[in-house]
């Protein structure tokens, strides 16, 4: 049976392949242009549109899951009266 990682078994990318940092040595964020931030909303919008699409996503699913919640936890259900 193989042991799960640890942070110190994990293996670091090569520095080369990490991306630029976001702050400065102080710890501040460092200024993007408008067109990175458009460029960054967009990105998003599409990981988020991406998200809608997952099938199973809908109110009896959710409903099924709350349910179930309050199945393993019958002596102080949290959703009662939600589905």
């Amino acid at each position: 049976m193989s042991k799960p990682a640890t942070p110190r078994s994990v293996p670091l990318p090569p520095a080369d392949d990490l991306p630029d940092s976001a702050v400065d040595t102080s710890g501040r964020l460092l200024p993007i242009t408008p067109e990175e931030q458009r460029a960054r909303a967009r990105a998003l919008a599409e990981a988020l549109g991406e998200t809608e699409a997952v099938a199973g996503d809908d109110d009896a699913t959710w409903a099924d899951v709350f349910r179930g919640i309050d199945e393993a936890r019958p002596h102080r259900p949290m959703f009662e009266g939600s589905y």
